[in-house]
């Protein structure tokens, strides 16, 4: 009863007078409703898709506005479920790390790089895969997902987070000391038994602000750039877990865009070569250029956008990205929704609330300024 109430107020919003005009534009809203949209996690309680879109809508004063609000949502929304995401973090190791520590073996043994069946039957690869550590970033590590995908890793090889304390240090390089004498080939120097390669694992990056970049004092901010100034200054126990001088740090990323990419690529290898050690960003799924919606592009949207736009949205953390959120933080221009909340590199009028704006797909912040 319910979703037939919601389906009326939608076509009462449309303007849709006759059954034909709601199947021609309302029929292919349902199916994407039951297919991904329902199981968006911030809708309020009993809340699904077309109740949402309808009244958001409805926001829009006039029918034209209406329809091209409605047009941007079915021709540009991606929506990654999580049966998808889960499906990225589960080929995020044998598709893409996996490979990249057997050309590493490869090149350091002297074969070919088109030989990894016999660089992963050597000891080498055996060794250099358990002194790898990963550890998640974020909640949307989905680090329970990549374990159980991976049973080939050890439990103690994976970790929820990249904060530790000296006892969980100590424990894991107790751990991996007992598994790598197991091994053939391993060497008795004790400058060995630490971990060689760390993996950063996260869900997505827009821009790549938020895990590297440097604040007016010089001071290096984000999840990775703190991660990397604990390893440099010597500071915090996880140091003690690595060999500066033949560490490499891998930051993977299940979704990224281009630009993401190419900036923590640069920034990655600067700050990594600042602590002796070499650096590698894996992007699972990459999303090109062309999925970004710039200013100029559909000028009927630009001009919703820009009327009812609410700037109470901006915080301290949102100027960060040096524009507004018109267009999302960092001007991303995304039109990405992931299951358990949507981006802020996407365009504010998909998730922003306020006096002037109503969301379709409410956003829960991680960041929130104080007063």
């Amino acid at each position: 009863m319910k979703d037939q109430l919601a389906e009326k107020l939608l076509a009462q919003v449309m303007g849709w007078k006759s059954p034909q005009e709601f199947l021609d534009h309302g029929l292919v809203l349902q199916d994407l409703a039951a297919y991904k949209y329902d199981e968006y996690q911030q809708f309020s309680p009993g809340m699904r898709f077309i109740e949402s879109l309808a009244r958001w809508l409805g926001q829009f004063e006039k029918i034209e506005e209406r329809k091209t609000a409605l047009q941007f949502v079915k021709e540009r929304l991606i929506f990654v479920s999580a049966a998808e995401m889960n499906h990225l973090v589960s080929v995020a190791y044998p598709d893409h790390i996996r490979p990249h520590l057997l050309s590493k073996v490869a090149a350091e043994t002297g074969l070919s790089r088109w030989h990894m069946g016999r660089a992963a039957s050597a000891p080498e690869f055996r060794i250099r895969e358990r002194r790898t550590l990963f550890l998640g970033l974020s909640d949307g590590s989905r680090t329970d997902v990549f374990r159980r995908a991976n049973r080939n890793l050890s439990h103690e090889q994976v970790r929820q987070s990249h904060e530790m304390s000296q006892e969980r240090v100590e424990d894991l390089l107790n751990r991996l000391t007992e598994d790598l004498a197991k091994l053939p080939g391993e060497k008795a120097d004790s400058a060995q038994r630490t971990f060689q390669t760390v993996v950063l694992l996260d869900d997505f990056s827009g821009s790549g602000l938020s895990y590297i970049r440097r604040k007016g004092d010089g001071i290096v901010g984000g999840k990775v750039g703190k991660f990397l100034a604990w390893i440099k200054e010597g500071k915090s126990p996880i140091t003690t877990l690595f060999q500066k001088d033949e560490l490499e740090v891998v930051l993977v990323l299940y979704m990224a865009t281009e630009l993401a990419e190419q900036t923590l690529n640069a920034s990655l290898s600067r700050l990594a070569g600042d602590c002796g050690a070499t650096s590698k960003v894996i992007v699972v799924q990459k999303l090109p250029e062309s999925t970004r919606t710039i200013r100029g592009q559909y000028p009927e949207l630009d001009a919703i956008i820009d009327r009812y736009y609410d700037p109470d949205n901006e915080t301290k953390s949102t100027k960060l990205g040096g524009t507004d959120l018109k267009y999302g933080f960092a001007g991303g221009g995304l039109s990405l929704i992931l299951s358990h909340n949507t981006p802020n590199n996407s365009v504010g009028l998909l998730w922003a609330d306020g006096s002037r704006m109503r969301s379709l797909f409410p956003r829960v912040t991680r960041h929130k300024d104080t007063v």
